[in-house]
């Protein structure tokens, strides 16, 4: 889609990219900035059990557990 006053190619990208750069930066800000429920913290020992226990137990998935 071409402006009607025929600017340049490349202040036509920049100007869209520079829309896309504000509407993904208000869709971090609204979604992504903090977390949902502060109080909710897990013990970091909780984690690294979880992660240490993923990580030894390999998941072998067969056509029934699709």
């Amino acid at each position: 889609m071409r402006i009607a006053k025929h600017i340049p190619l490349w202040q036509e990208i920049t100007i869209v990219l520079l829309i896309k750069v504000a509407l993904l930066f208000v869709i971090w800000k609204s979604f992504f900035s903090e977390p949902v429920a502060k109080h909710m913290l897990v013990p970091e020992p909780m984690i690294a059990e979880r992660f240490m226990n993923a990580a030894s137990a390999p998941a072998s998935l067969s056509k029934d557990d699709l």
